[in-house]
């Protein structure tokens, strides 16, 4: 069995691929009970040399998974397996939570999956949205591929006029599309079964200062899964050679830096400069934005300070005590790369629950 390929986009590698003339082949979870030892929002991409590009699972699961995708690379037949994690599955690893899921395995072949994966690379590199319905069972072509967007237009078809329109009014009903959708719809007496899932542009983060801490959570936060955007205003601190996994790498005043950064709630800002001199004029900015996260690094008594000064030009008490500083989970971490572990950290926590943390930060001034 291959070895998995971190760091890489599932739905881009699988467009490279496709239109370099290559197969492979994509297993998806499509429904799944019980406690699990990996994301529900798992796909894993093997390629035609064994190599696998994200993860089910892992142990005997994954091993399983990835027998099953050589296979359907070979037949071009799409599968909807159910594998209960029974002690067979837990591995060396000891991966058994007690779960089961099902997993749909589907060919992707050259002339056929490049106009959807197309469309979904184009919604994701404009950072937009949209739904992606898959026919996982039933009648129609299985495997066969809808992408929705909030404005109505679409691209692919399901071939079966009555899922197609409950998809769409399931789509409808969103209002807005969340980044963790998944469903399953089942059509009719003999359910024809459809997979709903979320195309949303992945997070981004906006890293203030080009210091060691920060190269440390670049490194950390491009391999779970943020899209990296580096701020300073010194040119030697922020280049791409410095800063490989970086998206972007900007040299900008750090006064008007936002007047160049486009922040949505899937931002998330960390400010990690050289000093609180630097750090003030991006909490100042990022306060008035809705980004999902705001962190500052540096000293309680600093931060108090800070706080102070911001109030005193009008900033609400409210809004500075919604930052996260000082930033970081309470690891005891030392090193910059402990530092960026604990901050990493905070922002997986973040992301995933939404809320803020009730831990004591770190009190430390960035490198």
């Amino acid at each position: 069995m291959g070895n998995a390929m971190a760091g890489q986009d599932v739905f881009q590698e699988a467009l490279a691929l496709v239109s370099s003339g290559e197969k492979a082949a994509l297993s998806t979870i499509v429904s799944s009970k019980g406690s699990l030892p990996m994301s529900k929002k798992a796909k894993m991409l093997v390629r035609p040399d064994g190599k696998m590009v994200g993860t089910v699972g892992g142990g005997c699961l994954e091993a399983d998974v990835w027998a099953e995708a050589r296979q359907v690379m070979e037949t071009k037949v799409p599968t909807l397996q159910e594998f209960i994690l029974t002690e067979k599955h837990a591995g060396e690893n000891g991966l058994n939570c007690g779960g089961n899921v099902e997993i749909f395995t589907e060919p992707l072949l050259p002339g056929r999956a490049d106009g959807m994966l197309d469309a979904i690379a184009r919604v994701r590199k404009a950072r937009g949205s949209a739904v992606l319905a898959t026919l996982v069972s039933g009648g129609g072509q299985i495997g066969a591929k809808l992408l929705l967007h909030p404005d109505g237009r679409t691209a692919g078809g399901l071939g079966h006029a009555e899922a197609e329109a409950c998809v769409r009014e399931e789509v409808a009903a969103l209002g807005t599309i969340p980044e963790d959708l998944l469903k399953v719809v089942a059509i009719g007496t003999e359910p024809v079964v459809v997979f709903l899932e979320s195309i949303c542009p992945e997070p981004t983060l906006f890293l203030f200062g080009g210091g060691h801490v920060s190269f440390a959570i670049a490194q950390i936060a491009q391999s779970v899964g943020f899209r990296i955007v580096v701020i300073d205003d010194r040119p030697m601190f922020a280049n791409k050679e410095r800063f490989p996994m970086a998206s972007e790498t900007l040299t900008l005043a750090m006064e008007t830096a936002f007047d160049h950064l486009a922040i949505d709630d899937l931002s998330y800002v960390v400010a990690v400069t050289r000093g609180h001199q630097h750090d003030k004029p991006v909490i100042e900015q990022a306060v008035e934005t809705n980004a999902a996260y705001i962190g500052m690094i540096g000293s309680r008594r600093k931060i108090a300070l800070m706080w102070k000064e911001l109030e005193a030009k009008g900033i609400p008490r409210e809004k500075l005590d919604a930052i996260h500083a000082p930033i970081g989970l309470d690891i005891g971490a030392d090193t910059p790369e402990e530092i960026a572990v604990s901050i990493v950290s905070e922002l997986i926590q973040a992301r995933r629950s939404r809320g803020k943390p009730t831990h004591r930060g770190l009190s430390l001034s960035a490198m």
